[in-house]
């Protein structure tokens, strides 16, 4: 049987992210039959869609099923592609969002999804996970359910190989209900409402000037954080497995990570409105 690993440790020594598939966005429309529902992935950098495949996870199963490969996608650079559900979602997609073509899209069962389930993408060779969106079982009634509505991932943040709730935003169930020009009458176009293709990933605007995360490895259970600017900061420390292991301020520069087991994890450092994001090991 395969076994997947987490991005975070296969990336860790390097602080570059670039190459990379990032998952973007995830919409559940209103229209007759529940369509579009639509993925939006992010090819940062050179591309090549060749290694990488889609799998999802529905209602409370605990198996990756379904699996897509994204290889007709070809090789992309800085560029959003997408992947529709089968069964006459790509005529309404494009018809709800202009920037959708043909061209950069794949119909997929993949997609065949409601709001509470799951989707990944793995490196097809390796059986890395690059990025994921949903944990735990159903969805239902969690924070990151997309039924009949969309989730974002937000400017800034990158995909860790796992599921960070605070990267994304959500929007309240059954918001869609009542868009899209596929209704009778007509409402507004979905693209008024959720606004495809304008995820910024690498922007100086998120990133804080003069950053230092050290030491790494961590040893002594004290983690020091320090920038150009005196500014207050604020922690958070995410496992591997996209659970928040700490939240904590910056205090004289450092954080006490002593109650952290050994392992790697992901910390995300907040200062004057900006947000960057370290790969951590701590022993």
């Amino acid at each position: 049987m395969k076994k997947f690993y987490s991005l975070s440790f296969i990336l860790f020594a390097s602080a570059a992210f670039s190459q990379t598939p990032v998952i973007t966005a995830l919409v559940d429309g209103p229209c007759p039959g529940g369509i579009p529902k639509v993925l939006e992935i992010y090819a940062n950098g050179v591309v090549d869609f060749t290694k990488f495949t889609l799998e999802n996870q529905t209602n409370a199963n605990t198996t990756w099923t379904v699996p897509q490969s994204l290889g007709s996608l070809g090789t992309r650079t800085n560029e959003f592609v997408y992947v529709i559900m089968t069964n006459g979602s790509l005529a309404t997609a494009t018809t709800e969002f202009p920037g959708i073509v043909a061209g950069n899209t794949i119909e997929s069962s993949t997609m065949n999804l409601n709001g509470d389930d799951k989707v990944r993408i793995i490196n097809t060779v390796t059986s890395v996970v690059i990025d994921q969106f949903g944990s735990g079982g159903d969805g239902t009634g969690l924070a990151w359910e997309w039924l009949d509505s969309y989730a974002k991932r937000k400017n800034g943040t990158v995909p860790t190989g796992t599921f960070v709730e605070a990267d994304w935003t959500f929007t309240p169930v059954n918001t869609l209900d009542t868009a899209g020009l596929c209704l009778t009458p007509p409402a507004a176009q979905l693209q008024t409402i959720v606004s495809l293709g304008n995820f910024t990933l690498s922007n100086t605007e998120f990133e804080i000037s003069g950053l230092s995360v050290y030491p790494n490895p961590v040893k002594d259970g004290t983690l020091y954080i320090t920038s150009n600017s005196n500014s207050s900061k604020s922690v958070e420390i995410y496992d591997i497995l996209g659970k928040q292991a700490l939240k904590a301020k910056v205090s004289n520069n450092a954080v006490n990570v002593s109650n952290l087991k050994g392992g790697a994890y992901i910390v995300r450092i907040t200062e004057d409105g900006k947000t960057d994001t370290r790969k951590l090991l701590i022993e």
